[in-house]
């Protein structure tokens, strides 16, 4: 036999011998890991877990984590698990990444300037900073057009979070009449009493004096004073005389 021949003899024979061999390395070792490794199994519940618990678990299961988003909490400590991908109970090979969505803590900022704009453009800023509108309430003012915000309960400027119920008091317009404080000095507390609410306003605080020279439950102070106009009505504050 030529030694040409016999060479190429020799390096099929090589060949052939390697292709045994990777095949044997391929069915024996390599394709029963890849087997193991793509077993499907439950996907595990983690959401309302801290972090640090969910991808322990979820590792320990056999799967890789990320954290895929970040969302502001609330009221929720930061670091909690909220949502989850793929979603607990589905079948998922080993191996596979889930993606976690998990609060950021609680997101604090400046309460916007809602007086003066109109009530409809104070709702959506509401809803854009992720505040509740609370209550709301509608009361004349003659310096505020109608349908415009002329007060709300969180100063503007103060610090917020997320989720924070607001009042709004609105404006209903200049009213057809102002109410005028009457004077109520020297009447007793019962005529006061009818004076204040003729007038369109209620009795606030009742402060007691003791005093010898007028007679018992006679009105000798209030507040505001008489004369004052107010477009809605308010509460009046009285000093009123009792026996020493």
């Amino acid at each position: 036999m030529y030694p040409r021949v016999r060479n190429w003899l020799r390096l099929i024979a090589a060949f052939v011998i390697m292709g045994v061999i990777l095949a044997l390395i391929f069915d024996k070792i390599i394709m029963p890991r890849y087997v193991r490794h793509g077993q499907e199994v439950n996907m595990v519940d983690v959401r309302r877990k801290p972090t640090t618990e969910a991808v322990s678990l979820l590792k320990k299961s056999g799967f890789e984590v990320q954290v895929i988003d970040t969302i502001e909490s609330g009221n929720q400590p930061k670091g909690i698990v909220v949502d989850q991908q793929p979603p607990p109970g589905r079948l998922v090979k080993k191996g596979h990444i889930v993606g976690l969505v998990i609060t950021g803590g609680t997101h604090f900022f400046q309460m916007p300037n809602l007086v003066g704009r109109p009530i409809k453009a104070a709702k959506i800023i509401l809803d854009n900073n992720k505040l509740i509108l609370d209550t709301l309430a509608y009361l004349y003012a003659s310096d505020i057009p109608e349908g415009v915000v002329s007060d709300q309960s969180i100063l503007a400027g103060s610090m917020v979070s997320t989720n924070r119920q607001v009042s709004l008091v609105v404006s209903k317009g200049r009213p057809s009449h102002q109410l005028e404080v009457p004077m109520l000095t020297g009447l007793s507390l019962e005529e006061a009493r009818v004076a204040v609410s003729k007038a369109g306003f209620k009795v606030g605080l009742i402060r007691y004096v003791p005093t010898a020279d007028l007679n018992p439950f006679t009105v000798i102070d209030q507040t505001p004073k008489p004369g004052r106009k107010y477009d809605n009505p308010i509460n009046i504050d009285l000093q009123v005389t009792s026996e020493p």
